[in-house]
């Protein structure tokens, strides 16, 4: 089995910051994350805890760190096998995980867990797509993206106003 994880931090140049003769090579915080995370299980509070604790392993290794007033898009890939594929409803599994990147693996928002994201309404794009898995490697784990929110100029510019969970 072969398990791809990619972070890719990104150097920020600012030209304004150059033009001025300060260091322009002043590197962007990464916000980046690209991860295998396990297919769905039936214990929900399991299946959260093993999303998790993929997600942190690999925060933590690329130094990720998600604060209060970021946007994010969120990309994720479920591989399911029948009858699960038709069973299943996206809505619910996505609460699932981002449950899980709050650190929520118990009902009504309890859990203790490190949060991954402070806030899931920080989320500004969600793609979710459920699939086969591919037929080269049916045990192929899901996949979740976590990057910056860039694809409104307006959306992205404008201060983020946070509120309590």
């Amino acid at each position: 089995m072969r398990i791809l994880i990619s972070i890719k931090p990104v150097l920020y140049i600012s030209s304004s910051r150059a033009a001025a003769g300060e260091n322009s090579h002043m590197a962007k915080r990464a916000l980046k994350l690209s991860v295998r995370i396990p297919n769905f299980q039936t214990d929900a509070k399991a299946w959260r805890r093993a999303i998790h604790t993929a997600i942190a392993e690999v925060q933590k290794r690329g130094n990720v760190q998600y604060s209060k007033t970021d946007k994010l898009q969120v990309e994720i890939c479920f591989y399911l096998h029948n009858p699960k594929l038709t069973i299943l409803d996206l809505d619910n599994r996505v609460k699932d995980v981002f449950d899980a990147l709050q650190g929520f693996i118990y009902d009504k928002g309890k859990g203790g867990l490190t949060p991954i994201i402070p806030n899931d309404n920080q989320v500004y794009r969600l793609i979710v797509e459920k699939r086969f898995p591919p037929k080269v490697n049916l045990a192929s784990l899901s996949t979740i993206l976590i990057r910056r929110y860039d694809y409104d100029a307006r959306t992205a510019a404008t201060p983020r106003d946070t509120r309590k969970h």
